[in-house]
This record gives structure tokens, C-alpha cells and sequence, in this order.
């Protein structure tokens, strides 16, 4: 599938006000270049497509927005699921796209980028080896980064919509690649964790959405499983973000570092960086 946002579409314009014919340009968000060809104000594209240059003007007024080509019109990658009732985006950055579900991004854009963030986690509790578990899939980031170094990573995703979207996005492809190391399981963690084996994982990498959405899995219950499935010497990182330090003066890190030190685990820190919090089971 051919992808593209702004960067992509004004390079082409540069390339037709320069008069050339053809242009070098990313047709997968960076990734990797292609040649287009141009022609009397149309772009056309390795797989036959073509677009006008009034198209694609349309990509260049909007810059948070990532475009698929299809049938030679250009169409916004986003959708409304009627099963969630939700809206699924993906929001171009510099760097990886980001997931908006309903107009809430799932990734941290401010002062860091999506990929920046998801390393970020893993160097949190480096070095990563060994089997790892990753709670909550989104677009598979932070299993992309431990699959670097570890043997298998196994992550969930209980939203359809969102593995979806990871199918489209090609910084999300290593997540589907045959002779991967990421297995993608479609289903709830919240109740998953309680079949998996005890003290199965080496590290564990836990990305929940908000308290408000998904409570169950800031709860002591959770905590006690994830306790129970990471081996002895395990560490664990918990993303929290930092919501309602500043207004409500609320500080979710230190509740739940003081909930993960209840349930057993030692070594609990803030990991200010990250915006979360390790440990490790003793």
C-alpha cells in the first residue's frame, strides 16, 4: 500500500516545479524510496496509480494526517468503528506515526517522538533478553525494540481496530513478519495473564491506557500476575505518563510504585525519562 504525508507530497511538488520527470520520494513514511513519475502536473506511482497535483495538495494542508493511495484518490487513514464505537487515526509525526483512537494519542509526541518513546521504555529495564511480555500491543513499538535483543517477545491487543492499523503502518511490519520473534495475540491480557505459566517471562513491558479506561489493569490483582509470571531477577517497566500532576496535584507513579512494592517486587524506581516506573522481583 502506498502511504503518504506531507513530506512526501511537497517533495514532489519540488520536483515538479523544478520541471523534472521524475522524483525520489518515501511512499511508506520513510522507510525506503521510490521513483515516481511526473508528467503535466500528475504523479504517477510504481504500482500504476496516479494522482493530480490538486490531489495531492490536500496532503500538504494537512500535516498531522497520513494518506492512503487507493484506486488514484487519496484517502485519509481513518475509520469509525461501529463494534467500538471509536475513530482509529493514524497521526503522522517526524519520525513513526502515532495511533489517535477517538482523538486521544496513544504515543507521546511532545518533546519526544513515537519511536524515541518506545526505546526509551526499553532501556528502562535494558538489557532486555531472553523471553518478554508486553501487555498492551498498540502499534507494537516497544515489541519492535525488544525484539531486538530478546528471543521471543509475546504481546497483547485486545482492540481488533488497533492490530488493524499496525497491519497498515510499515513501522509495525516486523510485528507480522514470518520468521518474527513477536507473537501477537488478539486478546484481553486482563484475563489471558491468569493461563500463562508461572515465572515464563524475563521482562515484562506494561503500556496500559489510562487509569480511567482501563482500571483492571492497574489493579493489585493484575500486579500479583504480572509478579507471578516474571522469573526471579525480572525486571518490569509500568508506563504511567504523568496525568493531573500539575492541575490536581495526583502523582499515579508513586501510587503505583507503592501498589508494585506491595505486591512484592523490589527495586521500585521512577523512571522520570520514560514516565513510568521499574522493578524487579527479587
Amino acid at each position: 500500500m502506498i502511504l503518504l504525508s506531507r513530506p512526501a507530497a511537497l517533495a514532489i511538488f519540488s520536483a515538479m516545479d523544478a520541471g523534472a520527470t521524475t522524483a525520489d520520494v518515501s511512499l511508506d513514511l520513510g522507510r525506503s524510496t521510490a521513483t515516481v513519475a511526473l508528467e503535466d502536473q500528475i504523479v504517477r506511482f510504481p504500482d500504476g496509480q496516479s494522482l493530480t497535483a490538486s490531489q495531492l495538495q490536500e496532503a500538504v494542508d494537512h500535516p498531522e494526517s497520513v494518506y492512503a493511495v487507493l484506486e488514484d484518490q487519496l484517502e485519509k487513514v481513518t475509520w469509525f468503528s461501529p463494534e467500538t464505537n471509536k475513530v482509529y487515526t493514524l497521526r503522522a509525526t517526524d519520525g513513526w506515526p502515532a495511533l489517535e483512537i477517538s482523538g486521544i494519542l496513544m504515543h507521546r509526541i511532545k518533546e519526544t517522538d513515537p519511536e524515541a518513546d518506545a526505546r526509551s521504555k526499553i532501556e528502562a529495564i535494558a538489557p532486555v533478553r531472553g523471553r518478554v511480555l508486553e501487555t498492551c500491543c498498540g502499534l507494537g513499538y516497544s515489541a519492535v525494540h525488544a525484539a531486538r535483543t530478546a528471543d521471543h517477545v509475546t504481546v497483547f491487543e485486545i482492540d481488533p481496530d488497533v492490530l488493524r492499523m499496525a497491519r497498515l503502518n510499515p513501522y509495525s511490519a516486523p510485528l507480522f513478519e514470518e520468521d518474527s520473534p513477536i507473537e501477537v495475540r488478539n486478546e484481553d491480557v486482563a484475563e489471558a495473564i491468569h493461563h500463562l505459566p508461572g515465572q515464563s517471562f524475563d521482562a515484562i513491558i506494561h503500556d496500559p491506557p489510562t487509569l480511567a479506561i482501563a482500571g483492571e489493569l492497574y489493579s493489585d490483582d493484575f500486579y500479583r500476575q504480572l509478579h507471578r509470571v516474571l522469573r526471579r531477577g525480572g525486571r518490569l517497566f509500568h508506563y504511567t505518563g504523568d496525568p493531573g500532576s500539575r492541575h490536581r496535584r495526583q502523582d499515579l507513579p508513586g501510587r503505583v510504585a507503592q501498589r508494585l512494592a506491595n505486591t512484592g517486587f523490589t527495586q521500585v524506581r521512577r523512571e522520570p525519562q520514560a514516565l513510568g516506573v521499574c522493578a524487579q522481583k527479587p
